[in-house]
């Protein structure tokens, strides 16, 4: 919790992210279903590394991994954007050679519209 809290706190702005058509609108599923299979594949990058994975759960689930390949004192991570307007952050990769994993479920009666890149000062 206290991570994601300073990663909002101190967030610079997208380098590039991967968007939806509008016209994909997939229902929620109830409750808490197990994750499904991949059903897209996704990629991001940045000059700070680069982030991949899979949608899932009727585009309701992200997961994946970001690497960080550069020691330059940024911490990369993935925001998933929701059509309801809401964002999740995943854990950031905390230097040079490292990863995290990224795993990221939508509100309540949303689905993801797009995955961005960012990074804060580490």
């Amino acid at each position: 919790m206290f991570n994601h809290l300073k990663k909002a706190a101190v967030l610079a702005g997208a380098v590039t992210a991967f968007t939806f058509p509008t016209g994909l609108t997939p229902a929620m599923a109830a409750g808490s279903p197990a994750v499904s299979a991949c059903e897209k594949n996704w990629y991001v990058n940045g000059s700070e590394g680069y982030a991949n994975g899979c949608f899932q759960n009727n585009y309701t689930y992200v997961s994946g991994t970001v690497y960080d390949t550069a020691a330059d004192g940024r911490c990369p991570f993935v925001r998933a954007v929701f059509w309801d307007g809401n964002v999740r952050d995943s854990r950031w990769a905390t230097g040079k050679g490292t990863h995290a994993t990224v795993s990221i479920s939508s509100p309540t009666g949303s689905h993801v519209r797009r995955v961005e890149w960012h990074y804060i000062k580490c």
